[in-house]
């Protein structure tokens, strides 16, 4: 019920009316329903982070590889309509994998008449799709984990959303037009009220994914010249969701030559035919805490051999018997190391 008041409360299409909602009663009998089912685990709240083709999704699909193969429902909210490609090759014919298209060509609802995007409904069909999540987790739905797919394109679609309201109110008169800081409040809102609301789903595996944009800034280059150089990276999120990942993961992609323009970091170590995927852990709570600051190869490509490594020491769980009962032979080099 308290999910349905959420997505109702939203705007809907310019396309179509809203339809009044049943009132609900927040009362002490409402409240007392729910203590019995306040405590659950959370334990995982992942952000990962890096540039395209960082095995972001890849990464947080296999972690949760162990409700997949259980046959447990998993939700990919998928932002940038790139999420399933990924998937159905990493994990075929899996029907328990869902994928949610948030920006589906094929729904009316999320455009205006002239084809273009109505951002606001975009975001208030998010909404519905959260809640939808949410009374399946409530009536007892088996849910392995959740997939937040995209979080940067969704920060840029709030954007785009209080562009429109500040349109519609008058505030300014084109798009392009600049408003002062106080406007910037509105965009930071709408990311963080769908942001807490999944964070806050209970569900103990949840993951969003975030693109690496780089921070630039004017230097002198040794001549006397001041030019735009890059001098870092930051997360595309709003600073203010940040606190809410209890783990946080870097994703860069090596090469031998570094390609700072596409995000990819050098690595003297590596053949010409041959780049890998590391994660750096920035940020860890609970399990693992000994990680933090550590760098891991989660995958290779040398050659076109691809190796995955993963993060198995964030699957502490015990692997099916064929997996970890295969024994190498002692003659093994890998033995000795």
């Amino acid at each position: 019920m308290m999910a349905q008041a959420w997505g109702d409360n939203a705007a809907t299409s310019t396309k179509g009316k809203a339809k009044a909602s049943p009132t609900i009663v927040y009362n002490r009998e409402y409240y007392e329903s729910k203590f019995s089912t306040i405590a659950h685990s959370t334990d995982n709240r992942m952000a990962l982070v890096g540039h395209e083709n960082t095995c972001k999704t890849g990464l947080a699909a296999s972690l949760l590889e162990k409700e997949i193969m259980n046959g447990e429902t998993v939700y990919v909210f998928d932002v940038d309509n790139s999420a399933r490609s990924t998937l159905d090759f990493i994990y075929p014919d899996k029907p328990n994998i869902k994928v949610i298209p948030l920006l589906d060509e094929m729904d009316d609802s999320i455009f205006h008449e002239d084809n273009s995007i109505d951002y606001q409904a975009l975001l208030n069909n998010t909404k519905f799709y959260i809640n939808i999540v949410a009374a399946r987790v409530e009536a007892g739905d088996n849910i392995g984990g959740i997939i937040f797919d995209g979080g940067s394109t969704f920060l840029k679609w709030c954007e785009f959303a209080m562009r429109q309201s500040l349109l519609d109110k008058g505030v300014i008169e084109n798009e392009d037009d600049s408003f002062n800081q106080k406007e910037w409040r509105e965009r930071n809102r709408l990311n963080r009220d769908v942001i807490t609301r999944i964070h806050a789903l209970p569900v103990n595996k949840i993951f969003f994914t975030y693109h690496l944009k780089a921070v630039q800034q004017y230097m002198d280059d040794g001549q006397g010249k001041k030019v735009l150089m890059t001098v870092g990276e930051r997360p595309e999120w709003e600073k203010g969701t940040m606190r809410k990942f209890t783990q946080q993961i870097f994703l860069s992609r090596y090469m031998k030559k570094a390609d700072l323009a596409a995000g990819v970091k050098g690595d003297r170590n590596l053949g010409a035919n041959h780049w890998v995927v590391r994660a750096t852990v920035e940020e860890m709570k609970g399990t693992g805490m000994e990680f933090v600051g550590t760098m891991h190869d989660v995958l290779s490509v040398k050659d076109g051999e691809v190796t995955w490594f993963g993060l198995p020491f964030l699957q502490p769980e015990p692997e099916p018997v064929s997996k970890t009962t295969k024994k190498q032979p002692p003659n093994d080099d890998r033995s000795e190391e």
